[in-house]
C-alpha cells in the first residue's frame, strides 16, 4: 500500500475567505506547486524576486500537487513561472493573507499498490468513518522540525538550552529532509562551533562565500551586507551562521535571527505532540475501544465506532494546546493534560520562552477533538497502471483547516 507515489496522487486545494479587490497594497497570487516545501519556496521567492512580507494561509507538503494562496506586499500584476511552480495574479487586497483566512482543504488522493484484501478493508471502513469521524490528530508533517529521538527544538528553548536548540535545527538530519539538506546538516555537524568553516560549505557557490569570508574580519562590511553576500545553498541557515561568525558563543542571539514563522513552527510542533498525547489520554479516560497506528512519535489511537453519548461528548469538545496561560473548562481534559505533562516532567508554568520577541510564545489555542469529513467520495478499486497485478483506489473529501488527510488515511487503511 502506497501514497504519494507521484505528486498528482496527492492533490490538495485551499479554500479561503480572503477578500479581493481591484486595489490595495498587497498582491494576491494563486500558487500551484509540486516538489516544493512551502517554506523553502517562500524563501526562494523572497531571495530571487525580492518578494516582501509574504503571507500564506496554509502549509502544503513537498510531495503533493497543491493549490494555495499567498499575498505579497507590492509586486507587479504578472505571472511567475518556473519548473514545478507557478504564480498567477488574481487580485489586490488591503490586508495580507493569514492562517485565519483558510476555511478548508479539498483533497483527491490515490492509494496505490493494493491487494484485494487491502482494497476491501478501505471500502469497508468508509461507512463508519463518515458516521463517526476520526480523532483530529496532528500528523508528522506538523512536527517536521522535531527529531524523533533527539527531541523538540521548542523544548530546548524552554530549558534555555540554546546551543542544543540550534544544533537540532541546523545540524541534526530528519527523515523529512531531502538529500541536499541532509548533506548540509552533516557538514554543519562536523564543523559545529567553527562558524567560518561552516560558511565555507563547499557545495554552495564559491565566489559569494569566499568574498563574505574574506571580508568578515573587515570593519568596513556591515552585517546587512554580509547577509546579502552569503546566499547559495545555506538557505535558511545562513542568518544564524553569519551571526555566530561575529558572536561565536551567543547562541540565544543566533536563535533570534531565525525567521519568525519558523520559530513559531518549533513551538507548534511541540504543542502538537502534546495535544496528540492528550487526546489519546482522553480516549482512555472515556474507555473508548481503540486500535493503534504507528507514526514517528509513537502510536495513535483510532476507533471503529463509538457509543452515541461518547460521540456527542467528543463532538462537543475542543482541547486547548498547552501554554502557561492554559485554563480548563472540562475536568477530563485537565486530567489528560496533567497525565501527559507528568510524563514530560513539566507543568504548565514551564511553557515560556525567553527570547524577547513580541508575540512569540506558547499560545493556548483550541482544536476540535474529532472531525467528520465532508463530501466524501470513494471510487471502486481498479487496476493500478504503476504496479502490475495490484489495485488502486481514489478518495475525494474536504477537511476543515488544520485537519490532516494523512490522519484520515491512517484511519481507513493499514498505513502506519
Amino acid at each position: 500500500m502506497k501514497i504519494k507515489v507521484q505528486p498528482d496522487d496527492f492533490y490538495v486545494e485551499e479554500f479561503t475567505n480572503h477578500h479581493l479587490s481591484k486595489s490595495g497594497q498587497y498582491s494576491i497570487y494563486k500558487l500551484e506547486k509540486r516538489f516544493w516545501d512551502t517554506f523553502d519556496l517562500l524563501d526562494y521567492l523572497s531571495r530571487k524576486y525580492k518578494f516582501r512580507n509574504i503571507g500564506r494561509a496554509g502549509i502544503k507538503d513537498r510531495y503533493s500537487h497543491s493549490i494555495q494562496y499567498i499575498s505579497v506586499k507590492g509586486v507587479k500584476e504578472k505571472e511567475f513561472k518556473e519548473d514545478n511552480f507557478k504564480l498567477d495574479f488574481i487580485g489586490k487586497s488591503d490586508s495580507p493573507i493569514t492562517q485565519n483566512d483558510l476555511v478548508k482543504n479539498k483533497f483527491t488522493i490515490v492509494v496505490r499498490d493494493l491487494n484485494e484484501k487491502e482494497a476491501e478493508y478501505i471500502q469497508n471502513n468508509v461507512q463508519t468513518l463518515t458516521k463517526f469521524g476520526f480523532p483530529n490528530y496532528y500528523d508528522e508533517q506538523r512536527m517536521g522540525s522535531a527529531r524523533a529521538k533527539q527531541g523538540f527544538i521548542a523544548e530546548k528553548l524552554i530549558l534555555k538550552h540554546y546551543n542544543g536548540a540550534l544544533k537540532l535545527y541546523m545540524a541534526t538530519p530528519s527523515s523529512f529532509d531531502d538529500s541536499r539538506t541532509r548533506k548540509l546538516k552533516k557538514y554543519l555537524d562536523e564543523h559545529w562551533t567553527n562558524w567560518k568553516e561552516c560558511l565555507k560549505y563547499p557545495y554552495a557557490p564559491r565566489t559569494n562565500f569566499q568574498e563574505s569570508i574574506e571580508q568578515s574580519n573587515s570593519k568596513s562590511i556591515s552585517s546587512k551586507q554580509s547577509y546579502k553576500l552569503v546566499r547559495g545553498k545555506l538557505g535558511q541557515y545562513r542568518y544564524p551562521l553569519l551571526y555566530l561568525a561575529e558572536h561565536p558563543k551567543d547562541f540565544k542571539g543566533a536563535i533570534k535571527t531565525i525567521r519568525r514563522d519558523l520559530l513559531e513552527m518549533f513551538i507548534n510542533a511541540y504543542q502538537a505532540f502534546l495535544w496528540n498525547e492528550t487526546l489519546k489520554g482522553l480516549l482512555e479516560i472515556e474507555k473508548v475501544e481503540t486500535f493503534k497506528r504507528k507514526y514517528r512519535f509513537g502510536d495513535l489511537y483510532f476507533y471503529d465506532g463509538v457509543a452515541e453519548d461518547k460521540l456527542k461528548y467528543f463532538q462537543g469538545i475542543s482541547i486547548t494546546a498547552v501554554s502557561y496561560k492554559t485554563q480548563f473548562k472540562d475536568n477530563k481534559i485537565k486530567q489528560a493534560v496533567e497525565q501527559v505533562l507528568a510524563l514530560e516532567n513539566k507543568s504548565l508554568k514551564d511553557f515560556k520562552i525567553d527570547l524577547n520577541i513580541k508575540g512569540l510564545f506558547f499560545k493556548p489555542y483550541e482544536r476540535n477533538a474529532i472531525v467528520i469529513p465532508e463530501d466524501f467520495i470513494i471510487n471502486n478499486a481498479v487496476n493500478d497502471e504503476l504496479y502490475p497485478k495490484k489495485l488502486k483506489i481514489t478518495l475525494s473529501f474536504a477537511l476543515p483547516k488544520g485537519s490532516y488527510a494523512t490522519i484520515l488515511l491512517k484511519r481507513v487503511t493499514s498505513l502506519g
